[in-house]
C-alpha cells in the first residue's frame, strides 16, 4: 500500500516558487501574455503507451509535483538531465545525464525542498523520477509534467490538488519560449548532484 502521509510543504514566502521556469514569448522575445492554466489531459502515444500531460501555473508547480512524487512507489530512481550550460550561455549539443538509484522518499523530498529554487524556477534541466513499479514522472524544463502511465491513482492525486481534466494549450505547445536561468542555481545544481550521489549515465 502506498504511503501518502508525508506533508506537502507550503509555498515559500520568499516567492521563489512563483517564478516560472519558462515564459511564452513572440518571435522578438517579448512576453506574449500567455499564462498556463493548471489542468491535466490524457494522451496515448505510438505503441499504445498512455500518459497524463499536466499543465501547471507557476504557483501550483511545486505543490502538485510533490504530491505526485509521493504517489510513486519508493525507492526511486532519479535522473537529472542538464540541457543548458548557463555559465556559457549555450544549449548543450548533447544533454548531460546523471542518475541516482534506490533513493528513499524522505531523502528525495528533503532535497527537493532544499534545492527548490533550482528544481522549480530554473529551466536548465529536466528531472525524471521513476517509482519501484516502473511508473514515471518527468518535470520538463518548461514546467510541464508528464506522468506514465495514465492511472486513476494519479488522476485522484491531481483532482485532490484542485486540477481538472482539460484540453487547453500547455507551455509545451507554444512556438517560442524564454527559459529562466539563475546564476544562484549553479551551486544548487552541484549540491543536488552531490547529495543524491548522482553518477554520469549515457543511457
Amino acid at each position: 500500500m502506498r504511503d501518502f502521509r508525508m506533508p506537502i510543504p507550503p509555498r515559500s514566502d520568499s516567492g521563489d516558487a512563483l517564478v516560472a521556469k519558462a515564459a511564452s514569448v513572440d518571435e522578438q522575445g517579448n512576453p506574449d501574455g500567455f499564462m498556463p492554466a493548471s489542468f491535466f489531459k490524457p494522451e496515448v502515444l505510438q505503441g499504445g503507451m498512455s500518459r497524463l500531460v499536466v499543465s501547471l501555473a507557476a504557483v501550483d508547480l511545486e505543490r502538485v509535483h510533490h504530491a505526485l512524487i509521493q504517489a510513486l512507489e519508493p525507492p526511486y530512481k532519479v535522473l537529472y538531465v542538464k540541457m543548458v550550460d548557463r555559465a556559457a550561455g549555450t544549449q548543450l549539443p548533447k544533454p548531460e545525464r546523471r542518475v541516482a538509484v534506490e533513493i528513499p522518499r524522505d531523502r528525495l523530498m528533503r532535497n527537493l525542498m532544499r534545492y527548490r529554487k533550482l528544481v522549480y524556477t530554473d529551466g536548465r534541466h529536466q528531472l525524471w523520477v521513476r517509482g519501484a513499479q516502473g511508473e514515471q514522472l518527468i518535470l520538463e524544463e518548461n514546467g510541464v509534467v508528464f506522468i506514465y502511465p495514465d492511472d486513476f491513482l494519479f488522476r485522484d492525486v491531481l483532482q485532490a490538488q484542485g486540477l481538472g481534466e482539460g484540453d487547453g494549450q500547455t507551455m509545451a505547445d507554444r512556438d517560442y519560449l524564454r527559459v529562466n536561468f539563475d546564476a544562484a542555481c549553479d551551486a544548487m545544481e552541484a549540491g543536488l548532484i552531490d547529495t543524491l550521489h548522482m553518477l554520469p549515465w549515457e543511457g
